[in-house]
């Protein structure tokens, strides 16, 4: 269940959108339903899956007609999480035609863009074997809809990296290559006593890493054995290592089983094919 500040800034997202296709805020603006359909006009209608999926965005849309438009009656049969089969009822709504016609492909836009990345992404748990090592989300997102993405990477059975810029201090490649050498930036974050995690792409560098106190190794397109080789390196200290870069559904799983604790792609947010979720009327 997403929390109140996400679910607020869903309602905002789905109303600019809104906004957007009708150019403006008036249902009237519909104008191939304006033209045809009375304002009395009403009609029943259910929101369903055309293929199997992992449902995400469905407390967002039953937030959004409560609070936009309170007139439409709404009933939910699925939550967040749930494992659809084809053709399962997801939604049904009833009232005013124009505003359902007018609403129809914001909502199922938003529906499908996300239940595409939480199926995605409960496809590479699935092929990861059930292993301890976790899977991640990357900062690889759209723009303007990060907050969503993540949250269905979420959903789909992964873990938050960091959202952003602000909240975690990772060292990356081009940082380094900033400074000159791995010691340079190792140096510099031990003398201010941060936390932080550094982006590896040998094994000489994460001997350094760990010569220096870091407590969090990315190992960046590094082949299995150098992986295996650099966790040996471990030797029972606190440490954490996550492998990344080019991580993709067709290989994670030979990268699952090797010992690692988290394994981040980009793929789950930025390779997902839309769903196909429909509104029908009935």
């Amino acid at each position: 269940m997403p929390n109140k500040k996400l679910l607020k800034e869903s309602f905002e997202k789905l109303c600019n959108e809104l906004k957007n296709d009708l150019n403006g805020k008036s249902i009237k603006n519909d104008i191939t339903s304006n033209y045809l359909l009375d304002n009395s006009s009403e009609f029943k209608c259910e929101i369903s899956n055309r293929e199997n999926i992992i449902l995400c965005g469905a407390e967002f849309v039953r937030y959004f007609f409560k609070k936009k438009f309170p007139r439409i009656k709404i009933q939910s049969f699925y939550k967040d999480g749930a494992k659809l089969k084809k053709n399962s009822k997801i939604f049904s709504l009833s009232g005013n035609s124009k505003v359902i016609l007018a609403t129809e492909r914001t909502v199922l836009n938003f529906l499908q863009h996300l239940s595409s990345i939480s199926t995605l992404t409960h496809k590479f748990i699935l092929a990861m074997n059930s292993t301890d090592t976790k899977l991640k989300n990357t900062r690889k997102t759209t723009p303007g809809l990060r907050v969503f993405e993540k949250y269905a990477t979420v959903i789909g059975g992964a873990i938050n990296h960091r959202m952003g810029l602000f909240d975690q201090i990772l060292v990356k490649d081009n940082h380094i290559k900033a400074l000159g050498k791995i010691e340079t930036a190792l140096s510099k974050l031990n003398e201010k006593k941060q936390k932080f995690q550094i982006e590896c792409e040998n094994i000489d560098e994460v001997k350094k890493s760990i010569g220096m106190g870091a407590k969090y190794i990315l190992l960046d397109n590094m082949r299995p054995k150098e992986i295996q080789n650099c966790i040996k390196l471990r030797n029972n200290k606190n440490i954490k290592f996550e492998i990344t870069g080019g991580i993709s559904i067709n290989n994670i799983s030979k990268f699952s089983n090797l010992g690692a604790d988290y394994i981040s792609t980009g793929k789950i947010t930025n390779s997902a094919n839309s769903v196909d979720i429909g509104l029908d009327i009935i």
